[in-house]
């Protein structure tokens, strides 16, 4: 099975609260409610085997990458034979197909990556990031039940916690279903747009500034914090008057007045927003 790769990156947004025990609510702007489930109360990751495999390494003073390899091999060894005539499959080199405690081993093997290039332990990275697919499909449902509200989904503090934003009033089912990851999470309400809306108001702007011809290259991205849709443009000729160059792009704007668009120029060349 070729490896999976593992999506390390920020990603995330902030809610409210009602009724969970340990939840606190914390200050925030106006027109907003903001709770935090605490990690201390959250529920903690069950991961007996890979527990059992860190007091092997420890015993034997073999690597815990070692050590979990050769666990890994060992059950792909003795389960059930799986396809292997698919494209690419070397089995020199294509790592078992193996899950442990609900993490593929693929993804244990990017974690040691990981730990490297982060120059944290193996240990470390497996505590902090170990967690992404069980906590994809929370994040997956919470999109699923709420397309219109959602804000946007952002992990914080390397990973170690979790923000989700909604539109309006965060929903009780969505403080229930952010009460069983295994970190701190913190949800913030009122933010007055969803994601889907930013992501149109990108689009809008997007494809407004490809049929300027006074535009070179450009590319946007919104900012589910704040609501603004950042865009660079690369004019054909650098203007002398930089406000008066944007102004003279027209830029619709968007329907929601919680999103805004902020344009920034630039000499250098850039990549077109596909």
């Amino acid at each position: 099975m070729k490896r999976s790769r593992l999506a390390v990156i920020a990603v995330l947004a902030s809610l409210c609260a009602c009724g969970q025990p340990g939840a606190a609510p914390v200050p925030t702007v106006a027109g907003t409610e903001t709770i935090v489930l605490p990690r201390a109360d959250q529920p903690k990751a069950h991961r007996p085997t890979l527990e059992r495999l860190k007091r092997e390494a420890a015993a034997s003073g073999r690597p815990l990458e070692e050590v979990i390899k050769r666990y890994a091999t060992r059950v792909a060894a003795t389960s059930s034979p799986k396809p292997t005539d698919f494209d690419g499959y070397d089995p020199a080199v294509t790592d078992p197909d193996v899950t442990i405690d609900g993490i593929p081993y693929a993804e244990l093997v990017d974690l040691g990556a990981i730990a490297r290039s982060q120059g944290i332990s193996y240990e470390e990275a497996i505590d902090r990031f170990g967690s992404q697919s069980s906590n994809r499909a929370v994040i997956d449902k919470l999109h699923a039940e709420f397309p219109d509200e959602i804000s946007g989904v952002r992990y914080v503090d390397d990973h170690r916690g979790l923000r989700i934003g909604f539109k309006g009033p965060v929903p009780t089912r969505a403080i229930a279903l952010a009460g069983t990851l295994p970190m701190e999470v913190t949800l913030i309400g009122g933010k007055g747009f969803s994601a889907s809306e930013l992501r149109q108001a990108q689009d809008t702007v997007v494809s407004w500034l490809r049929s300027r011809p006074e535009v070179a290259t450009m590319t946007a991205h919104p900012d589910d914090d704040t609501g603004h849709v950042k865009v660079t443009v690369q004019p054909k000729v650098m203007p002398d008057d930089a406000e008066e160059f944007k102004r003279g792009l027209q830029l619709p704007q968007p329907d929601n007045p919680h999103i805004t668009v902020e344009v920034t120029l630039s000499a250098e060349s850039i990549v077109v927003q596909q």
